[in-house]
């Protein structure tokens, strides 16, 4: 096999394809699947919101056969944004593992030219896992608290509480009481 010249003037040709590339159709199941994948990862951070939507587009425009072909600016109506922010969009779903995609080029004469991406939709990533970003408390975990600076109390003082407690209480109930039969009295009238 020959070595590819790496200062290729189309280097974009070496890994390209000539006819219609990748064609995958989706089930419902693996449709909904794509979605389920698309809104986790938007939630945990590693998809921008409107990456989402370009994903959504994609899904959008697959068609029952597996021809998943816009340009990036068909995504980019569909997902009312830019054509630079899908082409960012796509390339993190494919850092994801969510999106693979062949280069098509066609034949114009002597000349060789970039028609397309066939892209293909992979809803067989493993969903991905919550990890919060600032490594702090998100709400479901707990943190385990440092507890060496607490000042240790005596077994004189805990029973001096205890004592100050009970008498604190027998107090409370005195007054509820009071007022409990305070208020029989002034039914009874």
């Amino acid at each position: 096999m020959p070595r590819l010249n790496p200062r290729h003037p189309c280097p974009w040709h070496r890994a390209s394809v000539f006819g219609d590339g990748r064609r995958v159709p989706l089930d419902r199941e693996r449709r909904a699947r794509f979605r389920f994948l698309l809104r986790a990862h938007a939630r945990t951070g590693r998809l921008a919101p409107k990456a989402e939507w370009v994903g959504l587009a994609l899904l959008k425009r697959l068609g029952a056969d597996g021809q998943c072909d816009p340009t990036h600016d068909t995504l980019a109506a569909d997902a009312a944004c830019s054509a630079r922010t899908a082409r960012r969009a796509t390339a993190a779903m494919r850092g994801l593992g969510l999106l693979r995609w062949d280069q098509r080029i066609a034949r114009d004469g002597w000349a060789i030219r970039q028609a397309s991406n066939a892209y293909e939709l992979v809803p067989a990533a493993a969903p991905p896992m919550h990890v919060p970003r600032s490594g702090g408390q998100d709400g479901r975990e707990t943190t385990r608290r440092d507890i060496s600076y607490c000042p240790q109390f005596t077994t004189a003082e805990v029973a001096a509480a205890q004592a100050a407690l009970a008498q604190r209480r027998a107090v409370v109930e005195g007054r509820l009481l009071r007022n409990k039969t305070g208020m029989a009295a002034q039914v009874a009238k």
